[in-house]
Formats: structure tokens, sequence, C-alpha cells
């Protein structure tokens, strides 16, 4: 069987170059997680374009054929998993625009406070129990953490000590904790790539042992600016003075069972408290009122 691919992501064609067999890991209905060494391509029947992903036109057949542990061909022009064959000569690269440098203008605190609110308010209805919001990591590393940056204490947001507690906390495929630190990372990240500021770097082998290798390599993708194209645009038009990001933000917390809202709540506070170090006074603490002032 033969199906085409659209869309393939850089760091997927990166990977296919280089011509090293995959083995399965992961199959959800539309999706499949393919290692290869030590990095990971994902397989997806539909849309969304990723720097990791490769696009698959026709019916989705992941859920129905494909099992964890079978090995495939990887190559520039194909990929082969038992019968099937994704041709990949056609598809077009997808790479994201936050690799790019580009002028920054954060929101103010009083902005980023309602989307906040909004993130609080979802948090609320999730039925999936307990959430990062009642997490007690999470308040130990925005008060020991974010609070001391936004108050001018400029190194400890370097420490990668101080986002391993959150690492692997929390349900979901990719647990909530890392979803949080790859908002924070990533937008901080890529302020400062734009800025030609310090970056936060934090090693793959610190977090490899404390979550699921393809959470583990996701974070560090997108702390280097390799993220989805949905992540992408909610960072751009969050610092790219569009006052109103609100329909970007809803459209991304609507991912998984609370992956987006997770993510979207460190976009948010990270642009917080840079904003208050750039010279808004309680940015960042008007953000925290809005998410645990009852």
């Amino acid at each position: 069987m033969s199906q085409r691919a659209s869309s393939a992501g850089n760091l997927a064609t990166e990977m296919l170059s280089k011509g090293d067999p995959g083995e399965v890991t992961r199959v959800f209905q539309r999706s499949v997680y393919i290692r290869a060494k030590h990095d990971f391509i994902l397989l997806l029947w539909g849309k969304l374009r990723s720097p990791m992903t490769i696009n698959i036109e026709g019916s989705p057949i992941a859920g129905k054929r494909i099992k964890v542990g079978e090995l495939c061909s990887l190559s520039a022009v194909a990929i082969g998993l038992g019968t099937l064959e994704i041709d990949l000569r056609r598809a077009e690269v997808f790479r994201s625009a936050l690799l790019d440098a580009r002028e920054i203008t954060l929101p103010k605190g009083s902005v980023l406070a309602r989307g906040v609110a909004t993130l609080k308010s979802l948090y609320e209805v999730t039925p999936t129990g307990p959430t990062l919001a009642s997490d007690q990591a999470l308040r130990t590393f925005v008060e020991e953490t974010l609070v001391p940056f936004a108050d001018g204490d400029g190194e400890v947001i370097f420490s990668p000590a101080r986002y391993l507690p959150l690492i692997g906390r929390g349900g979901g495929f990719t647990p909530a904790g890392d979803d949080f630190v790859g908002g924070i990372v990533t937008t901080f990240n890529y302020v400062a790539r734009c800025r030609g500021t310090r970056q936060v770097l934090i090693p793959r082998a610190l977090i490899w042992s404390r979550t699921v290798p393809e959470s583990a390599t996701i974070l560090s993708h997108s702390a280097a600016g390799n993220v989805d194209e949905v992540l992408e645009r909610l960072i751009l038009a969050s610092t790219g003075s569009r006052v109103r990001f609100y329909d970007e933000l809803m459209a991304f917390a609507q991912r998984g069972h609370t992956s987006g809202i997770d993510t979207s709540l460190g976009v948010m506070l990270c642009e917080a408290a840079l904003a208050q170090v750039e010279g808004e006074p309680g940015a960042l603490r008007k953000c925290l009122d809005a998410f645990w002032t009852p």
C-alpha cells in the first residue's frame, strides 16, 4: 500500500536523509512515533505541521495496522513500514518561523492577565481531575524562579536544576510539567534569539530519565525554536504587537487533555516576567493574581 506525504518537517527530513533504521514507539489513532537513534519522527494523518512531523494524505491506518515495536526503513524519498510505503518525493518542507529573528513587542501585563484568567477557567472545567494549576511544584517554580527573575535576579532563570522538579509531573502522554516548561523556555529563547541575548539551556540528558523520551525530545526541539504551527502562531501573535491574540490562545489551549493549557500558561507567564524585567512594574503579579486569587 502506498500513500503520499504532503509535508515534512525540517527536522524530520534531516533525520530521513541519514538513512538510519527506525522503530515504532507509540501508535495512536491518527499518528505514529518512530524512533531513529536518539530522535523521533511523527507520522500524522492530519494537517498540523511541525518540524518533526510527516503529514500523510489519505485514510488514517495508524491505529489499525501499525504496531509498537515494528521496524521501518527511512530515506529521503520514502518510509517503508510493513506493507505501507510513504512517498516523500513531493512533500513540502515545513520550518518553524520561530527560527527567524524579528522585532519583539511584549504585551502589557493587563492583557496577559486576561489570557491567564481564561486559562484558569479552562483548568476549572477540565474533566481530567487534578491539574497542574493545583500542583505545588508549579507554585514553587513560580515563587522561587519566575518571581525573582522578574524582580531583577537575572541568573535564576538559567539554572536547569530549577526546571527539573516539574519534568514528568502530571498526566497525559506529554506530562503537564513538561508542557509548562516547554512554554516557558520556548518563549524565553525565542525572545532571546531575536534580541541576541542569552538563552536557557536544559540538557536533554538531565530530563531523559524523568519523562517519556518523546516528550523529552519535543521539549528539546521547542527550546531551540522548532515548534508546530499552532504554537508558533500563538507566540508570534503575542510578541508581535497584536493586542488581541486570544483567538490563537484559545486555538492552542484546546490541544490534548490539558497540554495546550499547560503550555499556554508557560507562554503567558514568561512574557509577563520579561515585560516586568523590561520596565513594566507588577506585570507578572497581575497574571499571578488572576491565576491564583479565588
